[in-house]
């Protein structure tokens, strides 16, 4: 395979069990932050900072590639599978995290009238 027709990228050498999980911990995690992202239909503002921007390009990305790369690349890798368990968990631990922070639930918060 010649450099060109890969686009630059090398050719490393490592196990199928190696590169699973360094595809899930990349690729699945890049995917789904964008996909996720992408379904809150976010846009530009007069306000982005420069880590919105890097999301919005985020999402731009990976809504321009294959559905079914990021379903193939859940269903046949374990260690996807396994990163997706983390996600809900960490998404979980911090809703809790914010919720204890700020004094519980928006339910049970005091409003203030302004």
């Amino acid at each position: 395979i010649n450099a060109e027709y890969m686009g630059g990228c090398a050719m490393l050498p490592m196990s199928c069990e190696e590169h699973d999980r360094l595809a899930a911990g990349s690729q699945f995690i890049t995917h789904f932050t964008g996909r996720v992202l992408g379904q809150l239909d976010l846009t530009s503002t007069p306000i982005n900072t420069v880590s919105f921007q890097s999301l919005l390009h985020l999402v731009d990305g990976t809504s321009k590639e294959s559905a079914d790369q990021f379903v193939a690349l859940l269903r046949h890798n374990p260690h996807a599978q396994h990163q997706m368990g983390r996600l809900e968990q960490a998404l979980g631990e911090l809703k809790e995290s914010l919720e204890q922070e700020d004094g519980g639930p928006p339910s049970k918060r005091t409003r203030i009238a302004l």
